[in-house]
């Protein structure tokens, strides 16, 4: 019967001959097209321009996906050379010959084969013939089961989108079996999911004898760690074995009654130590069974260090720490009735498309429609296990079971050396080397001593002269302030390519991890779709954990700004970090007051362009821009220039003041006016949100994008672009005002903070930007509005239609609202005759201030400080907040304004504001004309209060 269903698997996975005695893969072996790049070994049996084949549904790679070609078992193993061996133990590729290279992707095909044999005919044996019933639900409470480690690990169940819901893992003697949910007390039990029962006893058979058709020992001795024994001990008598629950502290790396056990038992608040994750693999190469099950006590969506790091010597993971499936949509974590074990057999076979790649690799004839064929998404898969290795501090080159990943990631450093970039290298030339070119950029290793890097430069990422850069060959010490909590900085040293970086933490400064990594991008091109394959398809690193004592080894073939990723810190603390084998490069640090002496210096690195990078930092942001666009952004400018007057003082320092952030000043008369209003104005409540980071090389989306890292297709400046991204990243809610679902929201709201920063740069630079914030059509509405002849809420309601409900077709006058407001704050409040930039932005300061402390720092037993005494609770529209709060910033009762711009209030806010007797501010309206609304000394008030006077403009 086991024959049986494993060549139904087999036949099913992959388009072979199955046929005649149960025979599983094709041995044709007759193709006659010659190995490309030394490659040796057995041709493929794959046709020119054809791919035909199957569905793949692994976790990476759902059904529907593209199909796979036909794939051929080795005949014989591979001999490698003692400079390949020595490549293999190593991880220094400079001895490899051609045919070393080619050797090791025959090697890899082997050991694919190997592992491949051994994972579905154990999946076969789980699952029978006939299958059990395999719809299950684990409900949103779960966690996804991830493989990490499939040389260790296979996929047992997957929801319906693919998502791994359970796994098993074969180390050494030892089986383990893991469940996103905690089947086994709902098995115990006698309702929720017993139609499982049968599928969960054929693998706890597997997982205590080896055969999933062979019945439970009749008693058997079993510990627990962070998981109900009496559970246990209930369903395993269901199951007909009688369980002695033992006393033994089987997370304790000091225990030795773990060697009488049978079974242990694992759930997700394992108490975490450093050897927990030795200590599993300890018992599992003793040939222990071992389960983990995913406990529901609340928060039942998270999941410990200890928990996760069981999952990690089992060669699995559950992801994400924070929601797990809580927010997810049924498919990710449910089997409907319709799944067949067809379906579930096939998504075990995680090695059938790397075979087939493998092959393809090897082929000089290739034409393919790339964009169709499976072959990038599998080389995307396989980088996205390098990425998850390194980043949960594996090494592949000191662990016994990744001698695969080593082999491609030699045979990668191998082809690295041959790359152009650019040139006739695209998607749609030649797809032997663009296809080899796009796995080399793709299976990366850092934390060794030694790589290759391509012999003309990372096209535009870094130019070939950065290899030259001498680097330090003794230990220095960096000092890294960390501005917040959790976030990544740059550390002031590159990482030159292939040249090795020794860093050891002389002082975490208490927090409680922390990585190193070059760059902080977001994209570096698209190759497949990109005119031109113009550089590495990811040239910045993967994160490197840094491990607190000892040396840490890091290496890239690109090189790039060092950068310090953090959590668990207390802001303002100072990380030591002692490096050997970086170098200075053109880094602008205003954070530490530089001498005039590391200025020049690194003014001198931009002239001669020998790295592919400038950078800068200072207080709450950071800039990381290509050479050639640092050279346009200073201009004839020295960096105290750029980075000081434009990128802080004008880009940032004008946002951060408009958003009320404590790291802008108040004035006196700001200060005096948040005591008298009882409004805690300064602190950590106003502190910055993050660092925010840009980066002019290559935007996500368009010309530039926000997010962060923010990025553009241009240099890093102080104009209307970077303003308008910032604002995105930053704005308040506050500014989006859009009643009845209409009117200044996403692309409005932040260009309120943008325009702030125009005018501001009006000011201190003498640059007005000739923004196009509409007053005089704002001020047409007004006067169309009156002309109607309408009054009370029908008139308010006119203003609105012919205002806020157009909306997106028309937000040039929504965006003046807030600036007339903020100027009657400088007439009324302040007794400006006509308003300035400083007071303008005084009133967006104390705005959004009061935004913040509305949110957070709600105070029921005196909430009329805010304007709010009829509100039950701090959940108020953004309409009524920006009337209740302004009302209180001014000192009038603005509600004649807001009627008079169209915007609905609450009964609350319009009472709350009666309550405090505020004088009615009158109807007054400043107008500016077109293409000189930043400079604000050219405008003219308008009495509203009895008239409607022309627009003197």
């Amino acid at each position: 019967m086991k024959k049986t269903i494993l060549a139904i698997l087999v036949c099913t996975a992959v388009l072979v001959a199955c046929g005649g005695g149960g025979g599983s893969e094709s041995l044709n072996n007759s193709g006659t097209n010659k190995p490309s790049g030394g490659q040796s070994g057995n041709t493929s049996a794959l046709d020119k321009d054809q791919e035909p084949g199957y569905e793949s549904p692994d976790l990476s790679r759902p059904a529907g996906s593209k199909p796979i070609g036909t794939i051929t078992r080795p005949t014989q193993v591979v001999s490698l050379s003692d400079s390949a061996k020595t490549a293999l133990n190593s991880g220094n590729p400079s001895t490899l010959s051609d045919k070393d290279a080619g050797d090791l992707l025959e090697y890899a095909r082997g050991l694919a084969w190997t592992l491949r044999d051994r994972q579905t005919q154990t999946i076969a044996n789980i699952y029978g013939n006939p299958a059990p019933a395999l719809q299950l639900n684990h409900s949103n409470g779960s966690r996804p089961i991830l493989v990490i480690k499939n040389s260790l690990a296979t996929p047992l169940i997957s929801s319906d989108n693919g998502t791994g819901m359970a796994a098993v893992a074969q180390v050494g003697n030892g089986r383990a079996l893991a469940y996103g949910a905690d089947l086994i007390a709902m098995l115990a039990g006698t309702t929720q999911e017993q139609q499982h029962l049968p599928f969960f006893s054929r693998a706890l058979n597997w997982l205590l004898t080896g055969n999933a058709d062979t019945a439970l020992p009749k008693s058997l001795n079993f510990a627990t760690a962070s998981y109900n024994g009496s559970t246990v001990k209930t369903l395993l008598a269901r199951l007909g074995s009688s369980a002695n629950a033992v006393s033994c502290a089987i997370e304790d790396p000091a225990n030795t009654c773990w060697k009488s056990l049978d079974l242990l038992v694992f759930g997700r608040e394992t108490t975490d130590n450093p050897a927990l994750g030795a200590l599993i693999r300890t018992y599992l190469e003793a040939g222990k069974p071992v389960i983990y099950m995913q406990t529901n006590t609340y928060p039942k969506y998270r999941i410990s260090d200890g928990g996760e790091k069981v999952l990690n010597a089992m060669g699995m993971s559950s992801g994400d720490n924070f929601n797990g499936h809580y927010f997810s949509a049924a498919e990710s974590y449910s089997v409907s009735a319709t799944r067949t074990a067809k379906e579930a057999l096939a998504t075990a076979d995680q090695f059938a498309p790397l075979l087939a790649l493998l092959e393809l690799l090897k082929r000089n004839d290739l034409q393919l429609e790339l964009a169709n064929s499976f072959a990038p998404d599998e080389i995307d898969k396989q980088h996205a296990i390098l990425k998850a290795l390194q980043e949960n501090g594996n090494n592949i080159f000191n662990e016994s079971d990744r001698e695969i990943y080593r082999s491609l990631v030699l045979w990668a450093d191998w082809y690295r050396t041959q790359i152009n970039y650019g040139g006739t290298l695209s998607a749609s030339g030649d797809s032997d080397v663009f296809l080899r070119t796009y796995a080399s950029d793709s299976w990366l290793w850092f934390n060794r001593s030694s790589t290759s890097i391509p012999p003309n430069g990372a096209g535009d990422y870094m130019p070939a002269a950065a290899a030259n850069i001498a680097v330090t060959r003794d230990y220095e010490t960096i000092e890294v302030t960390l501005p917040q909590s959790s976030g990544i900085t740059l550390i002031g040293r590159a990482a030159i390519p292939g040249k090795v970086l020794n860093i050891q933490v002389q002082d975490a400064a208490g927090s409680s991890s922390l990585s190193l990594q070059t760059n902080y991008l977001r994209v570096s091109g698209k190759p497949l779709t990109d005119k031109v394959y113009a550089r590495p398809r990811r040239p910045h690193s993967f994160l490197l954990p840094l491990a607190m004592g000892g040396d840490n080894t890091f290496v890239s073939p690109f090189g790039g700004p060092l950068m310090l990723a953090y959590s668990g810190a207390t802001p303002g603390s100072v990380v030591k970090l002692r490096i050997k084998g970086s170098a200075k490069y053109a880094h602008f640090d205003f954070t530490r007051n530089p001498s005039q002496a590391e200025l020049d210096e690194a003014t001198a690195a931009v002239a001669r362009a020998d790295f592919g990078w400038q950078t800068a930092k200072f207080t709450g942001g950071e800039v990381q821009q290509t050479i050639g666009n640092a050279k346009k952004a200073l201009g004839d400018m020295t960096p105290e220039q750029y980075v000081l007057g434009r990128l802080k003082r004008v880009l940032f320092d004008s946002n951060h003041f408009a958003n009320g952030y404590d790291n802008m000043p108040m004035s006196d008369q700001a200060s005096a006016l948040c005591t008298a209003l009882g409004w805690t104005c300064t602190g950590a409540l106003h502190k910055p949100p993050s660092v925010q980071h840009f980066v002019g090389w290559i935007a996500t989306c368009g010309f530039m994008c926000s997010g962060n890292p923010s990025d553009a297709n241009a240099p890093i400046e102080d104009g209307w672009g970077a303003a308008h991204e910032l604002g995105h990243n930053t704005v308040q809610r506050v500014m989006t005002i859009a009643p009845n679902g209409n009117g200044c929201k996403t692309e409005c709201n932040n260009n309120i903070l943008a325009f702030a920063t125009m005018m501001r740069k009006a000011v201190i630079l003498g640059q007005p930007a000739q923004n196009k914030n509409d007053y005089v059509q704002l001020y047409q509405a007004i006067v169309d509005n009156r002309k109607t002849g309408l009054s009370g809420e029908a008139q308010r309601a006119d203003m609105e239609a012919r205002t806020w409900a157009k909306g997106a077709e028309n937000q040039a006058p929504l965006r003046v609202v807030h600036f007339q407001i903020a100027f009657q704050y400088s007439k009324l409040r302040i007794g400006e005759t006509q308003p300035s930039m400083e007071r303008t932005l005084e009133f967006l300061q104390l705005l959004t201030k009061g935004d913040r402390l509305v949110a957070k720092a709600w105070d029921p037993a005196n909430k009329a400080k805010y304007g709010m005494g009829r509100f039950p609770d701090n959940k108020i529209s953004n309409e009524d907040l920006f009337y209740v709060l302004s009302s209180r910033i001014i000192g009038y009762d603005m509600r004649k304004h807001f009627a008079m711009l169209g915007i609905p209030l609450s009964d609350n806010a319009l009472g709350s504001i009666a309550d405090l007797k505020l004088p009615l501010a009158p109807l007054s309206y400043y107008a500016l004309a077109s293409g000189k609304t930043d400079l604000l000394s050219t405008g003219q008030w308008l009495d509203l209060e009895t008239g409607t006077p022309a627009f003197p403009f």
